[in-house]
């Protein structure tokens, strides 16, 4: 072997290897090895550095092949015989724009979005000239052009909006790979980006959603140290502890797990510090980051029978540990400037960069609409809304025609061929008004109306075979028909697979395999394998998803919000983990639809989108934008309250049973701009305004009653009610705040409604109430005007109550008993129906009821002069659905009044002003323009100490308070519109350039051909002989002849034609002409619109008269210059201004806080 290795002359020498000792043999083996070894490492070195060379030569092929392809597709140039496929598109025939801006208006209008080829096509414009025109007015989105230059264009408004971190994101990343193509699109995004928002008005919590789990461990670190490193030490990080021990959350289902709880063994800092020995600081600490109410329960029984009683004590200390741990985070959390940078980056991109969208629908020209109906501009607004965004909700007040806008929108939808079959579900006792109202809005619609007669069993799949089949303009469905069509076996595979997948993606990665999770994913393996062997129910007619429904519109949609919520929260008053079948089946048929239809494609209408809680909201976003929540990792209720709300639980009396409870509620909502930006991409927002549809309302009539000396007394023993209670010195199961506060409203309506042995006075609000009333029912008798009272305490019962008083004390002014009625006595739907007909006919002319019974689907304001409210509603939408009997289309009362009965010195006052806060509160949270951070929910209806104290004793501070409240209010609402002002300046500022430059190049060649226009006139003098004069007569009859002879040949040619050239100026034919409206454009640097008549007598007059007034047209060129430079620099002056209100909410705030220090409460 190592003879082979030799060479040639070694070989020679071979003889003398064999009487070489054995240590000269080794140093020649080893010299052999050693060039061997050489040659090997330079060949190794040689082929190394070819591979370098060709990975060298490779990328830079690539890259070079990769620069050339961004260059062809980003050049904007076209094949030589390239074909605009709108020239021979019927939807441009006879269509014309004499401008490129007026060209995107049609295209808005026509098709309902931003479409180059369509907006070269009517203008005759190329490609090209059409983009630079409208640069700045439309930007190309890097996630729709699909490598076309002519493609994926949307307006600035649309493009600018939304969440513009992720946009600018985006933009970067193609700017880069494009070759700075889409610089412009990172600038125009800078300009507008919201302003970052400061930690100390980020609101973060132990369950926050956006928090990293490695943020909780470096916390549990910072409190309790390594356990491995012999103590605590706030330097440990979560790199030095071991991976079965670091924290996992999963953003499916929103679950946070500490693995190894017990790691502390008996720690004083998690025993004693922030936990107890019942119950552990890290127990603690994940039941928080879960959002789960926290209880220690002990087992009590013996050996033959046991149960858990939750131990107050020990809970209570519990809770106190959890509120130590919230604080101790929210303190630490931004200590740390590298924690803070990265915290606030998240944040930010994914929460407070999203910039609202405002949607003008004037350009809507909505054919086929009977000249008989116009819409209002809110009414097209938002038509415009539902076009061009994926999912809407409607949240117009009641009685401003929500009907009109989705009959209107679905048409549109369908006219653009945005959709193609509309469904819309509507409650079954006002089908037949929706389609009534839809045939005098289209009178020529094919309309198909499904109401429960005609979807008996017998008739059901002769129905839904006609909804699959057959091509409607809108199909109308009641909503227990709607309830009885179900969704296939094959859908239900399909979801449960898709569901599969994400959960098994998400198990996989490292971190996030939570044990609920685990369970989730063998839930859905379960619900497949059954499913998979379940038999095919009777069901043997169409499914839902098998009709084709592309755009689903829901009426009154406050109906559907009791849908099951999978929480793991616990102990929460109101809220409903089961839901409702009608509810959930409703979702499920929303989301079906969107699946099929790219995510769109559901429009929800309602007058009170928010009820109960401001977690009403949660339902409708999940009905909306389910999408959205999933990108931000809020898809769960749980993650949803982690990122808005702060939970409270405590111990309270159960007015039923007098005992204790535990019970958990949302006291406050964080994080406000960033839930009312979000809301905003889908909700538009409209509170009734002045209509000629409307009865004219002038303010509330407010009628102030008195303190008597015994309620003074009353209210003296109310605030020492509340000292007692505040000092412990009652039994909470014997009186509470609670008690108090309902006690308080009860003896403002009436005294006797607390204290039996009270009389009967005329200094109170029944005696009033009756008096009003009795006043209006005499002087409308002629036209036989009704009245409703609304009470809602004190219904009718056996012993005293304000139902049975009041009309005692209405009949006793002559007014007949059979014409005042209550709700009550309607038990059946029969006989509310019966009665309200006696209303409407004027038979029964006052009609007393509570909110329940006769706020929500009651018609009965044909004759309605007056509306009373004798109590007080505690939540807005109560407000709003008693004050939608009377307001509201229908009513032929030229003006109707709204009374308010007020309890001097009472709750009475305050309680309107929270109402009306709170009123606020939701049209800010729904409309995008809430200015505050923080709030309180809006169910409240308890009032604190500090409020009864307040009021109960008449102090003054209350007032200065409030005064001071609404001060600060007024200036963040003032500074959200100047920073919204400014924002909308700078997009203005963005767009001005291009159009600036736009309109000079235009007046350049204007003023080109003017000059040549001249000339050519100087050059060629009127004709001054006969012969002349007959010549030119000739040479102008043939022109006109060849005019009238090409329009005739060239009507809905799909390209220009050149004709003839005349005084220097080509005469081109254009594309998709009418020969109704003929015209012609005139083409020498410039091309100019000339309309012809409707002979070709006078085509040369026309021609003739445009080009000797062609100055004219280059003034009017002047003119809209100027006005775009004059534009430019007053917004640049505008921007130059430091006008802010920064100083004045400062001191406003102070002044706030002051006065609540005062107060003793935090009024929030």
């Amino acid at each position: 072997m190592q003879h082979e290795q030799l060479t040639l002359g070694e070989l020679l020498y071979e003889n003398r290897l064999l009487k070489m000792s054995s240590d000269e043999l080794a140093h020649i083996i080893k010299k052999l090895q050693d060039a061997k070894d050489f040659v090997q490492k330079r060949e190794a070195a040689q082929r190394k550095k070819q591979e370098q060379e060709e990975a060298q030569r490779h990328a830079q092929e690539e890259r070079a092949k990769k620069e050339a392809h961004a260059k062809e597709i980003t050049c904007m140039d076209l094949p030589l015989d390239w074909e605009n496929i709108f020239d021979s598109d019927v939807r441009t025939r006879g269509v014309h724009a004499d401008s490129i801006p007026d060209g995107l208006i049609l295209s808005l209008s026509n098709l309902g979005k931003v479409d180059i080829e369509y907006i070269s096509s009517i203008t005759g414009a190329n490609y090209k000239s059409v983009i630079y025109a409208l640069k700045g007015s439309i930007y190309q989105n890097p996630d729709t052009w699909n490598e076309c230059f002519y493609h994926g264009w949307e307006t600035a408004d649309e493009y600018l909006t939304g969440n513009l971190m992720r946009k600018w994101k985006t933009a970067k990343a193609a700017n880069k790979e494009y070759n700075g193509y889409f610089a412009e699109n990172i600038k125009a995004i800078e300009k507008v980006l919201p302003p970052s928002i400061s930690t100390e008005d980020i609101y973060i919590t132990l369950g926050s959603p956006w928090v990293p789990s490695d943020v909780i461990d470096d916390f549990i670190l910072f409190l309790f140290g390594n356990p491995h490193q012999g103590g605590q030490s706030s330097n440990s990080r979560r790199e030095t502890i071991p991976e079965s021990w670091k924290t996992i959350h999963d953003e499916v289902t929103g679950t946070w797990e500490i693995p190894e709880k017990n790691r502390y063994n008996h720690d004083i800092a998690t025993q004693k510090t922030y936990g107890t020995e019942r119950i552990g600081a890290l127990y603690i600490l994940e039941k928080t980051l879960n959002m789960k109410t926290i209880s220690v329960s002990d087992k009590i029984g013996n050996c033959f029978s046991t149960c858990t009683k939750v131990n107050t004590e020990e809970t209570i200390a519990a809770l106190e540990k959890q509120q130590k741990l919230i604080q101790a985070f929210q303190q630490w959390v931004w200590t740390d400037a590298a924690r803070k940078e990265r915290l606030e980056i998240i944040f930010e991109n994914n929460y407070s960069c999203v910039r609202r969208r405002i949607f003008d629908g004037s350009f809507l020209q909505f054919p086929g609409l009977s000249p008989d109906v116009q819409l209002y501009p809110y009414q097209k607004n938002a038509v415009a809304r539902i076009l061009f965004t994926l999912n809407t909700l409607l949240a117009h007040d009641v009685g401003s025609g929500k009907t009109y806008v989705m009959i209107a929108a679905g048409q549109e939808l369908r006219r653009m061929g945005l959709s193609k079959k509309n469904l819309y579900v509507v409650p079954n006792n006002i089908i037949g008004q929706w389609n009534d109202i839809f045939l005098k809005m289209y009178p020529n619609a094919k309309l198909l109306c499904v109401d429960p007669k005609s979807f008996v069993p017998q008739k059901r799949e002769y129905v839904l075979k006609r909804i699959r089949d057959e091509d409607f303009d809108g199909i109308l469905m009641a909503y227990s028909c709607f309830e009885q069509i179900p969704l296939s076996k094959a859908y239900y595979m399909e979801e449960l697979q898709r569901k599969k997948y994400q959960i098994s993606g998400i198990l996989s990665q490292k971190g996030k395999a939570t044990s609920r999770l685990k369970r989730k994913s063998s839930a859905v393996e379960s619900a497949l394998s059954e499913l998979a062997v379940a038999m095919d129910d009777l069901y043997d007619t169409v499914y839902f998803d098998e009709l084709g429904i592309t755009r689903l519109f829901v009426d009154e949609a406050h109906n559907f919000k009791n849908v099951p919520i999978e929480t793991k929260v616990t102990s929460v008053l109101g809220l409903s983990t089961k839901g409702s079948k009608k509810c959930q089946d409703m979702m499920e048929k929303v989301h079906m639809i969107q699946q099929k239809n790219d995510g769109k494609g559901v429009v929800m209408a309602t007058g009170t989108p928010i009820t109960n809680s401001i977690t009403d909201a949660y339902v409708l976003q999940q009905y909306l934008q389910s999408g959205e929540l999933a990108l931000l990792d809020l898809q769960n209720f749980d993650s949803w309250i982690g990122m808005f709300s702060e939970k409270v639980t405590e111990f309270e009396i159960d007015v039923d049973t007098s005992s204790y409870r535990l019970a958990t509620r949302f006291a406050k909502f964080h994080n406000l701009p960033e839930l009312t930006a979000l809301l905003s991409s889908i909700a538009d927002f409209h509170t009734v305004d002045a209509s000629a549809e409307l009865p004219t309302f002038d303010g509330y009539q407010d009628a102030l009653i008195s303190k008597t000396n015994a309620f003074s007394a009353y209210l003296s023993s109310i605030s020492q009610r509340a000292d007692d209670v505040r000092n412990g010195f009652v039994d909470p199961r014997e009186d509470n705040m609670l008690k108090i506060t309902t006690d308080g409203r009860k003896a403002a309506l009436d005294l006797r409604l607390v204290d039996p042995s009270a009389k009967f006075t005329y200094q109170s609000k029944i005696a009033r109430c009756a008096e009003n009333v009795a006043a209006l029912y005499f002087r409308t008798a002629a036209q036989q005007s009704t009245q409703l009272i609304f009470c809602d305490i004190s219904t009718p019962k056996a012993g005293f109550n304000i139902y049975s008083e009041l009309k005692r004390l209405l009949v006793a002014t002559n007014i007949p008993e059979h014409q005042v009625a209550f709700i009550h006595d309607a038990k059946t739907e029969t006989q509310r129906s019966k009665l309200f007909k006696k209303v409407r006919q004027g038979d029964v002319r006052i009609l007393i009821g509570s909110t329940f019974k006769l706020g929500l689907g009651v018609n009965i304001q044909n004759k309605l002069i007056a509306l009373h409210h004798l109590d007080i509603p505690w939540r807005p939408a109560d407000m709003t659905q008693r004050e939608g009997r009377i307001l509201r289309q229908g009513n032929t009362n030229s003006q109707v009044y709204i009374y308010r009965y007020i309890t001097e010195g009472s709750f009475d006052a305050y309680s309107w002003q929270l109402l009306e806060t709170k009123q606020r509160f939701i049209t800010g949270l729904l409309s995008g323009s809430l200015a505050i951070r923080s709030s309180s929910d809006i169910e409240s209806t308890v009032l604190d100490y500090a409020e009864v104290k307040a009021l109960a004793i008449g102090n003054p501070v209350v007032k200065q308070r409030v005064e001071a409240a609404n001060e600060l209010t007024r200036l963040l609402t003032l500074q959200r519109k100047l920073v919204n002002s400014r924002m909308q300046l700078e997009a203005e500022l963005l767009e001005l350039p291009a159009r600036i430059q736009a309109q000079q190049e235009a007046l350049q060649t204007c003023q080109d051909d003017l000059t040549h226009y001249r000339q050519w006139q100087q050059n060629h003098p009127p004709a001054s002989d006969k012969k002349e004069k007959q010549e030119e007569a000739a040479y102008r009859r043939s022109v006109r002849t060849a005019i009238g002879t090409a329009l005739q040949t060239h009507t809905l040619s799909s390209k220009e034609a050149q004709l003839l050239d005349y005084r220097g100026f080509q005469i081109t034919l254009p594309a998709n002409s009418f020969s109704s409206k003929p015209y012609l454009w005139l083409v020498r640097q410039g091309k100019y619109y000339v309309e012809l008549g409707d002979t070709d007598v006078g085509y040369l007059m026309r021609i003739d008269h445009f080009l000797d007034h062609l100055e004219n047209h280059l003034n009017d060129i002047q003119t809209g210059l100027e006005r775009l430079q004059k534009q430019e620099a007053d917004i640049r002056r505008e921007l130059a201004k430091k006008e802010s209100y920064t100083d004045e909410i400062e001191r406003c705030k102070k002044k706030v806080a002051a006065l609540d220090k005062k107060l003793g409460v935090d009024w929030n």
